[in-house]
Formats: structure tokens, C-alpha cells, sequence
């Protein structure tokens, strides 16, 4: 039982950190001057991973 705690505590925190992520790169990419689009599809990309890719690509692209 003690491991399925701990994988439930572990998918719970990285679902948050995801998050997180997520709304960064929304803020950043807003502040940029990216359009709500655009940063939409930023904090998509940073949930994934890849944030600085995400914001610059979104901005750069005009995606």
C-alpha cells in the first residue's frame, strides 16, 4: 500500500508542478506580448517540458 501512496503523491506533485509551469509561461508569454492564443499554446508546450522553447516559439513563430 505504502507504494501506491507514494506513486499517487508523486503523480499529484508533478500534475502541480505541470501546472505551474503552465501558468509561467502563459504570464511570461503575455508579458512578451504574445496573444492569447499564442500564449495558450506556450503553456501547453511548457506543461510538456519545454518552456523556454514553448514562449519563444510561440512569440518568434506568430503561432
Amino acid at each position: 500500500m505504502a507504494i501506491l501512496s507514494f506513486l499517487s503523491s508523486l503523480r499529484a506533485r508533478r500534475a502541480q508542478q505541470a501546472e505551474q509551469r503552465r501558468n509561467e509561461a502563459i504570464l511570461k508569454a503575455n508579458a512578451l506580448g504574445a496573444t492569447p492564443e499564442q500564449a495558450r499554446r506556450a503553456g501547453e508546450r511548457a506543461a510538456r517540458g519545454n518552456t523556454n522553447a514553448a514562449i519563444t516559439g510561440a512569440i518568434s513563430s506568430g503561432s
